[in-house]
């Protein structure tokens, strides 16, 4: 079995748009990854998804427990692939 990387980067800030926004726009940017398409109640059940898929194992993506909200663990996330600039 083959291991998808990731090997572009993910250019939507969280902070500025909805979870709908950020969620769509993840499973478009990655849409070879069976990622569900969950409302802002759900978001827990979607991160969760998104950090055990297999194009993901090279990176150190968090699952969603100690976030207290989709906008923290989403910046992470983004933050994570994108690598974080100084």
């Amino acid at each position: 079995m083959s291991v998808l990387s990731v090997n572009q980067s993910f250019p939507f800030n969280p902070e500025y748009m909805s979870w709908e926004d950020w969620n769509g726009n993840f499973i478009v940017w990655y849409g070879q990854e069976p990622i569900a398409h969950e409302t802002e109640d759900n978001w827990q059940d979607a991160a969760e998804q998104i950090s055990t898929l297999p194009t993901f194992a090279s990176y150190p993506i968090p699952g969603p427990a100690n976030y207290a909200s989709w906008q923290d663990w989403a910046k992470d996330v983004t933050e994570i692939i994108n690598g974080t600039s100084r």
